[in-house]
């Protein structure tokens, strides 16, 4: 007949080397590693809005943006599937003046790479009579990496906040993003 402290002894050695093996395993498969970049960004509008647009894309004209994004490099260029950054913050500017700004800390905010489109939309206050869609969407050559200028994109506004609308496109002049200077 078995003792019981033999048996306590032989389930302890068991779990103990299960237990090594699971971390063996996890060893054998590490997490994927990430590697964070952060790009500035900056660019300008057309001299005009689209035709019928009314409300921000209007004031938009002639306007510029500003800020900076982070990803995961080693995710890119982006297939057809999405890359989200990680932390971004573009500020829509006309007379020196922020108009709009889309940012990871606003709700409703978000931001990611799919293919060659930069994009950062904002769709916080889809709840009842409030309707509001707008985004900066930005066009760059195949294999975008996160460095290059284009003078290919828009602003896309679908929004009606209580009685006030807005909606319509404003097309990019021009747009450079580039890495933002190590610290």
């Amino acid at each position: 007949m078995l003792s019981a402290t033999p048996l306590r002894r032989l389930s302890q050695a068991t779990a103990t080397a299960a237990l090594g093996f699971a971390m063996l395993a996890a060893i054998g498969n590490p997490a994927q590693a990430v590697n964070f970049k952060t790009f500035n960004i900056s660019g300008n509008f057309a001299p005009a809005s689209e035709d019928g647009s009314v409300g921000l894309p209007v004031n938009l004209a002639n306007a510029s943006f500003n800020g900076s994004y982070t990803v995961d490099v080693d995710q890119l260029p982006a297939s057809s599937s999405f890359v989200n950054l990680t932390n971004w913050t573009i500020n829509l500017v006309k007379d020196n003046t922020i108009v709009r700004t889309l940012s990871k800390n606003l709700a409703g905010n978000t931001a990611y790479i799919q293919e060659n489109i930069l994009a950062f939309s904002d769709a916080g206050l889809l709840t009842g009579k409030n309707k509001n869609l707008y985004s900066l969407e930005i066009d760059f050559d195949s294999n975008f990496t996160g460095t290059g200028s284009t003078n290919n994109g828009k602003f896309l506004d679908n929004s009606n906040l209580g009685n006030v609308q807005s909606s319509g496109i404003t097309a990019v002049g021009f747009v450079k993003s580039e890495p933002a200077p190590e610290p």
